[in-house]
């Protein structure tokens, strides 16, 4: 630990709240206290039992004792606290009074056996456990209710480190005395088997497939299956050992064939076990997210295919037209003179031609509108390659309404991709949806081309929504699974939610359908006194907001502080604020948790991922350490865990900073998401958005306060609707920023969200583009509303919630308390069919929340204008990461989704520690202006950003300075003087 966390241990409260908790004394400590004569001798008697309570060891001599403390203890006792100062003085009466105090109260010294008994305790503990300091508090707490008097942190923090390790030990011993000598040979195989000349089979397991597509998918089911043959799938072992296993197999990720060949043969094997076990579950991930990838590509080119037949169609049918009116214009003419047809329509065309365009003509006039499902028949190649072995290679389980579903691919899977075997007579039929019937159905028969390309399709889509799951997968779980907590319950801090009171399904219809009516009919009178613009075409609309000339006046003078802010290298910049947060010290080792042992090699590495500049060319150019040096540190102390809890600390720094306060009020939080292009090796993992171009993307997702500090932010997925994301930010956190509301804007604003969002306590606002095309919706029947009622969608069903009220509940449950990653269960409740009545249940209770927030939005322009300035503080904040991921044409280049996510990390930190950096040194010059009389518009501070980067030099300069000018506090000087 750092000196920092040990002092805070065993710290004395300095707060009223943890004073009065734990230093309120009852009548029988007042009665042992009473009998001493003195006040002081009163207060020291007190002083120490309070301290052997808590924190729970001896008050020090001369130790500085809290003012709310002492003052708090001294009231009690009926003594001044500046009698303390007196007791001080007399060493015998202390020695005394903790003797009697010992033997009154119970408490006893920290002895050998003692030690022996809390050693055996915390091994225990240590097992379910893989964070060391959360065995230390619990150790502490524990020799605190036996009341043991808790000797030197040290001594405490070396039993809970060999606590650690000899449940590190146990958990290898036992996993390892499971395994048979095959497994054991199996596993030394992956090592010293090669797929080629520099690749062991291990690293051929781990490596992420490199594009979408039939063979890459079969690789992935062929890797499964190897896993499965060695048993890594499941590791048998006794409830409890989760969380060290996963702990294991994190570690054994990072490891490579060769550092496993220099373990020792016991914790190689388990650790291997472990990692194989975590591997399958990927590997089982990736497989069916690739099969919907397929699906979704197999469409998407049926469309295309579809659309270019249609646009060939448009531009030779005129030639064609014309062919075929000259060809019936000379029938009609020989035909009157009993000529030679057949002369006559060959002297226009060949008799082919004709036929070909007659054949054209009637495809084209086909009833109905052009059917995408036709061109499908070209994508069924892959799915024949891969589908028996799919369906083979996982054990499909669904709700009673997929049985017809999971009964037609049991079928297919036992046709095995043999088409030489006919399909059977008595076929499952009930999952073909009645667009699919003209093609699979046709002469009386089942086409099997379609029968299996529908089945393919409806299998990916209930996979999606949840009706159909695998229980070997992380992903596609069952509902009922993702909703139940983990066994043995996460270490993970409580969500900080706003609380809501739980109430019944009738109370919050009532509640809701009173306000609703309340506001509609609020809105529908009030037409009358709004301008005509604002209702017309029987639609709200709603302006544009006038442009802020005061914020362009803000500009200059922005422009002119920043002048006077510190020039610095951005290596220099981030030294400075890890002096100030210690930061870095949140990035511990993932086998020992210790923090970097070389700063200026972990900052560099974290620099070349957040500017995008890469290892090699960073190791060239910082001379803080070589490319080796720089991967290790990328390797073993840069994961999802650490930059969430280093990021935690730069965003309570910038709200702790007195210029934030004037941005925002601390609780209000924006989403939006940024696209960043694929290049190289990464381009087979993105998607292509037609609104950012041809070129493959993903998008971070990031989440900010309304003080610009980021909470958190998240690597999508480039055409993944974004809103069902920005739950995860405000339930991901680990700062003590409260938000409750949210701003973000319109892509994914679904009913579902607003129902979520709702029922967890946030205020949600998002700018929704096309607001004026919704729809309303009301429990009382739209005529009520008079004007408003061609605006108005079907009544809401309060039936429907009152029946999935409980449901509904234990979904929001289970989001409060980090169950389940919110985008992971609002994608799936967004994915079921219109049918399914638990989502129906959600969809009518966000139409009550979207039409009150439409009403909101329709009758408050400040709400307006406030929604559109918290999402621009998101736009900007995306233009600062855009300057500062700039190398290589600012295109990501990594092939894996991990990579993806620590660089969308590192970034994100980055730019935090600038926003953190600028807000310091802006007050700074803030304070120098008044300091000095210089003449400004105070109410111009809101209207400055923390984001500027032209007083930092990001781009090339990537060494340290040794010695940087700094006045006595520590800060760089302004350059006030100079301008």
């Amino acid at each position: 630990m750092t000196k920092t966390q040990r002092e805070k241990l065993l710290a004395l409260p300095d707060r009223e709240d943890e004073t009065v908790r734990y230093h309120s004394l009852t009548s029988d400590d007042l009665a042992a206290i009473a009998q001493s004569r003195m006040p002081e001798t009163r207060l020291g008697y007190a002083l120490q039992l309070c301290c052997l309570r808590y924190p729970g060891r001896y008050l020090r001599r001369g130790e500085f004792l809290p003012g709310i403390m002492l003052d708090h203890i001294a009231e009690q006792v009926g003594a001044d606290a500046e009698a303390i100062s007196l007791f001080a003085r007399r060493g015998a009466t202390r020695y005394e009074q903790l003797a009697a105090i010992k033997q009154r109260h119970g408490f006893r010294d920290f002895t050998r056996p003692t030690r022996a008994e809390l050693a055996a305790w915390a091994e225990r503990e240590a097992v379910g456990l893989t964070d060391g300091r959360v065995l230390l508090d619990r150790l502490i707490e524990r020799m605190r209710a036996e009341q043991i008097i808790i000797p030197g942190i040290s001594v405490v923090e070396r039993m809970a480190a060999a606590a650690m390790h000899a449940a590190d030990a146990a958990v290898v011993a036992e996993i390892n005395s499971l395994l048979s000598d095959a497994q054991r040979l199996q596993l030394d195989a992956l090592l010293s088997d090669k797929i080629h000349v520099r690749q062991s089979r291990l690293s051929w397991l781990r490596e992420p497939p490199s594009r979408v597509g039939g063979r890459p998918l079969l690789e992935l089911l062929d890797k499964l299956t190897l896993v499965r043959t060695i048993g890594g799938d499941v590791v048998v072992s006794r409830p409890g050992l989760g969380p060290r296993m996963a702990q294991m197999a994190k570690e054994g990720s990072l490891y490579t064939a060769q550092a496993f060949q220099q373990m020792g043969p016991a914790r190689r094997h388990t650790i291997m076990m472990a990692t194989l076990s975590e591997l399958g579950i990927a590997l089982t991930d990736g497989a069916l997210t690739m099969f919907q990838s397929l699906v979704g590509r197999a469409n998407l080119r049926a469309r295309k295919r579809l659309e270019e037949t249609i646009a060939a169609s448009a531009e030779q049918g005129r030639t064609r037209l014309t062919r075929i009116a000259d060809v019936l214009d000379a029938l009609v003419r020989t035909a009157r003179k009993d000529g030679d047809i057949k002369a006559a329509v060959t002297a226009i065309a060949a008799l082919d031609v004709v036929e070909a365009d007659a054949a054209i003509i009637r495809r084209t006039i086909r009833p109905g509108r052009p059917d995408v499902l036709g061109e499908l028949s070209h994508e069924h190649r892959v799915f024949k390659q891969i589908g028996a072995r799919l369906l083979a290679s996982f054990t499909f389980e669904g709700r009673r309404a997929s049985q017809p579903l999971l009964s037609a691919a049991t079928v297919l899977r036992d046709l095995g991709g043999d088409w030489r075997k006919s399909l059977p007579a008595s076929l499952p039929l009930g999952h073909i949806e009645r667009r699919w019937y003209r093609h699979v159905f046709k002469e009386g028969s089942v086409d099997r081309t379609y029968y299996e390309l529908v089945t393919f399709f409806a299998l990916s889509n209930a996979l999606a929504s949840g009706d159909v799951w695998v229980p070997t997968s992380r992903i596609h779980r069952s509902l009922d699974t993702l909703l139940t907590p983990a066994s043995p319950a996460t270490n993970l801090p409580p969500s900080r939610l706003p609380t809501v009171p739980v109430v019944g399904a009738e109370t919050y219809i009532e509640a809701r359908a009173a306000e609703l009516d309340a506001a509609l009919l609020a809105t529908a009178r009030g037409l009358s006194g709004k301008d005509v613009a604002m209702f017309t075409g029987g639609k709200l609309r709603f302006p544009k907001e006038q442009k802020d000339n005061e914020a362009e006046g803000a500009g200059a003078v922005s422009a002119a502080i920043y002048r006077l802010m510190p020039r610095v290298r951005i290596t220099d910049m981030l030294d400075q604020v890890d002096r100030w947060t210690g930061f870095t010290s949140q990035f511990g080792h993932v086998s020992t948790s210790l923090p970097p042992d070389n700063i200026r090699a972990f900052m560099a590495t974290l620099i070349a991922e957040a500017t995008n500049l890469g290892l090699s060319r960073m190791a060239e150019i910082s001379g803080a350490g070589s490319r080796r040096a720089l991967l290790r540190m990328q390797t073993w102390h840069m994961r999802e865990d650490t930059f969430r809890a280093a990021l935690a600390g730069l965003t309570d720094a910038i709200h702790a900073e007195p210029l934030s306060a004037w941005f925002g009020e601390g609780w209000r939080a924006s989403a939006d998401g940024q696209a960043f292009y694929l290049g190289g090796p990464g381009e087979a993992g993105g998607a292509v958005n037609a609104h950012y171009g041809r070129d493959p993307i993903v998008k971070i997702y990031t989440t900010i306060t309304d003080r610009y500090a980021p909470l958190h932010q998240k690597v999508i997925a480039g055409t993944a609707g974004e809103a069902i994301h920005s739950l995860d930010g405000i339930l991901g956190h680990e700062s003590s920023v409260n938000v409750a509301a949210l701003h973000v804007d319109g892509g994914g604003a679904s009913d579902i969200v607003f129902a979520v969002m709702h029922l967890l306590g946030l205020s949600f606002e998002p700018r929704i583009p096309r607001l004026s095309d919704r729809k309303l919706y009301a429990f009382e029947p739209k005529a009520r509303y008079g004007p408003l009622a061609p605006l108005f969608g079907h009544r809401l069903d309060a039936g429907l919630i009152r029946t999935h009220w409980e449901d509904v509940q234990r979904i929001i449950q289970a989001l409060r308390n980090r169950v389940v990653t919110p985008s992971l269960i609002l994608k799936k409740l967004s994915a079921y069919r219109q049918q399914n009545s638990l989502a129906a249940a959600l969809r009518e209770i966000g139409r009550i929340e979207r039409t009150l927030f439409t009403l909101r939005w329709f009758e408050d322009p400040e709400l307006r204008r406030l929604v559109t300035a918290e999402l621009n503080k998101g736009e900007a904040k995306n233009s600062l990461s855009r300057a500062v991921a700039f190398h290589r044409l600012g295109r990501f280049r990594d092939r894996g989704h991990e990579n993806q996510a620590s660089r969308a990390a590192a970034l994100n930190l980055v730019t935090a520690a600038i926003i953190l950096f600028n807000c310091r040194y802006l007050g700074r010059v803030v304070e120098s202006m008044r300091r000095r009389g210089t003449a400004f518009d105070e109410r111009i501070i809101p209207q400055l950003s923390p984001l500027g980067w032209d007083h930092i030099n990001i781009t090339g300069d990537y060494v340290w300075s040794d010695h940087l000018m700094v006045d006595g506090e520590g800060f760089l000087p302004l350059r006030i003087d100079a301008s």
